[in-house]
Order: structure tokens, then sequence, then C-alpha cells
């Protein structure tokens, strides 16, 4: 019975679709024949033309010229030229009614007819009109009748009613073959796939002979829908693999020689939609499932991946970069993410080596690819950013499969830097900037492992763990930092952040490892106030090292950074760090690490004062950043001096003085230092000094007035205002005695 079903199969479907296939071929290969033997009749006409030959010219004797009246020419009468009619515009309204008359109607009309028969055949079987092996041969006959019907009306200019038909009849025949197959068991499996892929292809034929797109969109969802349709309760994963290969193949062809993207498109979303079905029903960790899922994703890897190239490569017609992301570029990305994700879940962790091995491998391929589309028209840089990327993110994903940790840190590091350096030698800017992105990548995934704990009672800074890490990190920054100060003033407006950038992280790296092994390191058991002064210190380096980098850069980025910088430990100096110092108070006045630390943060204020106009700015933008940090400068020291004043320790004085003795020392100390404050002002010509010092005056008086006069005995109160008083008279002396210089000044 069987052999009888699959005979009339045969004679019903295979002879009329394969005679239709040949027929069409022949036809076009007519069309062509009868196109060149016309073109060859026109030249040969042309070249068979007689050319008359020219008649010599002879001059007459020369005789006595007769006189001729003269004749004056008629004047001619106007000619009224009837004015042009302007041809009317193309009108939206008449474009919308003839894409939905002639197109959408269509496709509607296809859709309804081809349920209409699915309908009918479904009322018949239900009621047991026809047997099923009667259905079958109906359906086969309706859709080959169908396609003949399609491809006659083609011919006769009617194009969007033939491919509705074609649609239909294509449609029938899968349905009819999935039914011989699924409910009636009349076909086995192989015979109703051979058929459907003999469907496929007569309907890619017929696309290709009318130049219908919408046919090839369909027989190609129907050649990927033949494996879903017939699918049985076994693995077939080879044979799977090996059909979607081979229709990929022919899909992607047929999109490259007709220009039609989307079938490359939809050959990618099912192969790998039936690719991860597989895998999720019969994938299991075994060396030969590994080795068929490893096998097929690289042979769907390399089809799609030479899309682009392909389409770059093509002498026929220039590609343009719009047409690129309408499937080329979208394959080209697609196609290598889809790839490791696969053997990810295939390979690690267990084979980890091999997956690196892999990555590196594909990082290879794609910068072949890169350099075979280089000089490509149209779109060849485009796709050599594509591939580079590609290539350099293989390149990066190969470390943090073989390494771990501080180790991917170190890689992370040493590949970036070596995509920098290579991106100047070459002169490629994209690949800097992938050389930026490793480097980001590598300090991201170094920031995450310095803010775990990690407390350890060895040597200090050498048995930190993170110590190779950050060393790398920061070297690499540094020579990366370097490789672009060289490149100096040939970088684009963009470009000129990333040198000053990675000597800000090399810095800040450096500084923080510091920081955090100072913090959390068991054996040295600093106390909380020195080991305020340790930090201090360490940040003040790192201001001042940021600013002397800062003379070499023309963005002012790191000038920026010296300064915040410098103003947080300032800040935190001035309250945090007090706090730490208030369990010591029988310390000697002055001559201990508090006030120590004030007065370095001072010295580097001042510092700050005195270099920031050498480093290369004009002069109206050095001034307030000179004066502020000038000022800042004698603030702090204010402050840390009437911090010392305030834990003066007064042994002797009764409890409830302390306080008093406390607030006169503070008027006292401020009087002396607005004086002094004013004097070298007076000696430097310094005019913002000179009004600093009078302001804090004023401050004092108001101090004196409104506290020491209510809170202090008599002893204190007399000693304040007898201070306060005669240095205030003293400094209006002083501005008397260098009026002349002031006026100097002035002018």
């Amino acid at each position: 019975m069987e052999g009888i079903i699959a005979l009339v199969v045969l004679l019903v479907v295979v002879v009329p679709l394969a005679g239709l296939i040949t027929s069409l071929t022949l036809r076009r290969r007519v069309r062509e024949l009868e196109l060149r033997l016309l073109l060859l009749e026109n030249d040969r006409a042309r070249a068979a033309e007689p050319v008359a030959a020219p008649t010599p010219f002879v001059l007459p004797p020369p005789g006595p010229a007769a006189p001729r009246a003269p004749v004056r020419p008629p004047t001619p009468e106007p000619v009224r030229v009837a004015p042009r009619t302007p041809s009317p515009p193309p009108s939206e309204w008449r474009e919308l009614e003839k894409r939905l008359g002639g197109t959408w109607l269509n496709r509607v009309g296809a859709l309804v007819l081809t349920l209409g028969i699915a309908f009918f055949l479904k009322y018949a079987f239900d009621n047991h009109w026809i047997q099923p092996a009667g259905r079958v041969a109906l359906g086969l006959i309706a859709g080959v009748a169908l396609l003949l019907v399609g491809d006659r009306l083609q011919r006769a200019e009617y194009r969007n009613p033939a491919q509705g038909v074609v649609a239909v009849g294509i449609a029938t025949l899968y349905l009819s073959v999935y039914a011989a197959f699924a409910f009636y068991q009349l076909v086995t499996q192989p015979v109703a796939f051979a058929v459907m892929v003999l469907v496929t292809a007569t309907g890619i034929a017929l696309a290709l002979v009318h130049d219908a797109r919408a046919i090839a969109v369909l027989a190609t969802l129907g050649g990927f829908l033949t494996p879903i349709l017939l699918a049985t309760d076994r693995d077939a994963g080879v044979a799977l693999f090996t059909y979607l290969a081979i229709l990929d193949a022919g899909m992607l062809v047929v999109a490259w020689h007709r220009r039609w993207p989307e079938l490359g498109l939809i050959s990618f979303v099912f192969t790998h939609s039936l690719y991860a079905a597989w895998f999720h029903a019969w994938y299991s960790p075994v060396p030969s499932q590994q080795g068929i899922a490893l096998v097929a994703a690289g042979v769907f890897l390399v089809l799609f991946s030479l899309v682009a190239p392909a389409e770059a490569l093509s002498r026929r017609l220039t590609p343009r970069p719009e047409h690129l992301w309408q499937g080329p570029g979208l394959l080209a990305l697609a196609a290598p993410v889809a790839a490791f994700v696969v053997a990810r879940e295939v390979l690690y962790p267990r084979h980890a080596t091999a997956l690196a091995i892999i990555c590196l491998a594909l990082a290879a391929y794609y910068l072949v690819l890169a350099q075979a589309t280089v000089n490509a028209p149209g779109i060849g840089r485009y796709l050599v950013m594509i591939h580079g990327a590609v290539s350099l993110a293989f390149l990066t994903l190969t470390f943090p499969v073989q390494f771990a940790e501080h180790g991917l840190v170190i890689a992370w590091s040493v590949e970036g830097l070596a995509i920098v350096w290579g991106g100047f030698r070459l002169g490629a800017r994209s690949l800097r900037l992938g050389g930026l992105v490793v480097v980001t990548l590598a300090a991201v995934r170094w920031l995450t492992l310095i803010s775990e704990p990690t407390g350890h009672p060895g040597l200090f800074l050498f048995d930190h763990p993170a110590l190779p890490a950050t060393a790398m990190l920061a070297a690499a920054c540094a020579l990366a930092a370097a490789v672009y100060h060289t490149a100096g003033s040939t970088l684009r407006d963009g470009e000129r952040f990333a040198g000053p950038l990675l000597a800000l992280v090399a810095v800040l790296s450096l500084a923080a490892f510091v920081n955090d092994e100072l913090v959390r390191h068991t054996a040295l058991g600093l106390e909380r106030a020195t080991l305020a002064l340790v930090v201090t210190l360490l940040w003040l380096a790192a201001g001042v090292l940021t600013l002397g980098l800062a003379a070499s850069d023309r963005t002012r980025l790191l000038l920026t950074a010296a300064t915040v910088m410098l103003a947080i430990v300032g800040l935190l100096a001035m309250g945090h760090d007090v706090d730490r110092w208030s369990a010591q108070r029988s310390v000697t006045p002055v001559v201990n690490l508090r006030f120590l630390t004030g007065f370095l943060i001072t010295a580097v204020y001042a510092l700050y004062a005195r270099t920031v106009g050498g480093l290369g700015l004009t002069a109206d933008r050095a001034r307030p950043l000179r004066a502020g940090a000038a000022g800042a400068a004698a603030l702090f020291l204010l402050w840390h001096l009437s911090v010392e004043v305030v834990r003066l320790p007064l042994e002797g004085v009764a409890p409830g003085e302390v306080s008093m003795a406390h607030h006169m020392g503070l008027s006292i100390l401020w009087t002396l230092y607005a004086f002094v404050a004013m004097g070298v002002g007076l000696q430097r010509q310094q005019g913002a000094l000179r009004f600093g010092a009078i302001g804090l005056f004023a401050i004092t008086v108001a101090k004196v007035f409104l506290i020491d006069l209510g809170r202090l005995d008599a002893g204190y109160r007399i000693l304040s205002f007898v201070v306060l008083g005669g240095l205030l008279i003293l400094a209006s002396f002083l501005y008397t005695r260098y009026r002349e210089r002031l006026a100097g000044e002035s002018s």
C-alpha cells in the first residue's frame, strides 16, 4: 500500500513539479538566447548599411556677375505657442490606493483562499466525503494546478494576483504533504521530507524566474517549517543540521543574488531557533553530542559571517551603507554572539582552555575578514569596524575564560595597552578606542576586586593579593598615557582627554590600593589618629603628583582633578580627622602629629598657589586659582592653630575657667594672625591679603563684643580687649606708615 501511495505522489506531485521547474529553466534560457540573437542582428544591421560616396565638387568658370535687385526679406509673423499643460503631481492617495488594491488585497485574498480551502477540506474530511488517500491526492493536484495557473498569470502581466495564486498553491502543497504524513500515515518521513524539499525548491525557482520576493519569503518559511512539521520523537541532530546548512547556503546565495536581505535574516532566526530547540530537547554533555553541537555552530557561523564580505566584495553593484544594516551588518554582529553562547554552554567551565582557544581562533578569523574587506567599495570601512570590533571582543573574552580575578585584570591591562599602541602605529582611531574600552574593563574589574575585604596578616603591601594586578593596571595606564602624550596635537578633540584620564587612573589606582592596605592591614595596628595622618599624607602626595602631571596636560583635566583632590583632603582634615584627634588632649601644643597634618596641607596649598601660574594658563585663568589656593592655605593654617588653642591642656586652671581661657586664647590668636597677615600684605603689596586681614579683624571684634564681653570674667575680658585694641591701633599705624607704597600700588 505504501508503495502505491509513493507512486501516486511521484506521479501527481514530483513529476509535474519537476516538469514545471524544467520548463521555467528552459524558458529563462530561451529568453536569454532571444535577447542575444536580437543584439547580434542589430549589430549586423548597423555594419551592413551602405555609405554613399561623396560627390566631387567642381568650381564653375568665372563670369561677369549680373546685377541683382535687392530683395527685402518678409517680416516674420509671431507664432503663438499654446501653453504647455503641466502634468498633475503624483497623488499620495493614488499611491496608497494602488498599494492597497494591487498588493494588500492580493495578500489578504491569498490568505483567505488558503483558509477557505483548508475549511473545505476539513468539512469534507469530517463528513467522510473523500477517503484519506483521495484527500491528499486532491490537495496535491490543487496545489500543482494553482502553481501552473500562477505561472500563466505571471506571464500575462498579472503580477500581484499571480503571486497570490502561487502562494496559495505552495501552502496547499505543504498542508497536503503534512496531512499525508502526520494525520493519515500514508507516507514515511523520508518521502514527506523529499516532497517538501521539492516544494521549497519549486517556490524558490518561481521566485527567481518571476522576481517575486514574497514567494521567496514564503518558500523560505516553508523550508524551515519542514523539520518542525515532520519532527518525530527521535534525535536526528546530524540530519537536521545538515539540512539546515544546505538550506541556509541556498537561501543566502539567493539573497545575495537578488538583493533580498530578509531571506538571510529569516534563515538566521529560524536556524538558531531550531538549533536551540534541539539543544534543549536532546543535548547532553557527552563527547558525541558536544562535537555535534560545536561543529553545527561553527558551520552556521561561517555561513552567516560570510554574507557581509560577499556583499562588500561583489562587483555587480557598490553596496550602500544603509543596505548594510538591512541584513548583512546585522548578521555580522549576531552570528558571533550566537556561536560564543553555544561554545560557552558546551565547554565552560570543564573545558575552559578549549573555549579560550576557540575564542582566539575566532578573533583571528574575524581579523582575516577585516583585512579582506578593508578595500571594499562603499561599505568597506564599516565592515572593518564591525569585524575588528568582533575580533577585539573575542580576544577580550579569551581572558575571563582562562583567568580569574587578578589574572584577568593583568591580561586585560596588557591587551588594552597593546591595542592602544597598535592603534597609533597603524593610524587607526577605532582600534585605539577599542583599546581604551579594554583598559576600562580592566579598571572596573580591579575596582570590584579591591572593594572586597582582603585583610591579611602578611607583609605590608607585598602580601596583598591585588598587588600584581594593581601594578600592571597602573603601569598600563601610565604607558598608554605616555603614548597619547607623544601623539600631541594630532589627536581629535574627544581623544585629547584619553591621555590625561589614563594618567589619572594610574595615580588613583595606586593611591586607592595603598589606602586600602593601610585601612585593612591587620598587623600594622595603627591608632586612628596616626592612620588619619598617614592617609592624609598619601592623598596629598597623589594630589601633588597629579598637579605635577598637569603641566603637560592641554585639556586642564589633571589640574581640575588635582584641585578637587586637594580640596577634599583639606575638608576631611578639617572635619573627620579632627574628631579622630579628640581623644589625644595631652600632647605638646603645635609640636604634634595633629598640627603636622594641618601644616602639611597648608604647605601643599601654598605650593599649588606658587606653581599654578606655570602650568600654561593665561593670567586671567591663573589669577583666581592662585588667589583661592593662597586664601585656602591661610584659612587652613588659622583653623589648625585654632584647634591647637581649643585642645590646649590647661593645668592649674579651674574647671569653670577652661572654656573662658580658650575663648580668650582664640581672640588673641585671631588678632595676632590678622596683624601678621596685614604686615605681610603691606610688605608684599598684596591687596587680597590685606582685605582678608581686615575681615579677620572684623570677625574678632564681633566675637569680643558678642561673646567674650558676656561670657568671660574680668581678667580674661580685659586681656582680650587690650590685645585687640592695641593691635588694631598698630595696624592703623602701619597703614599710615606705608601709605606711599599703597599709593604706588594703586597707580
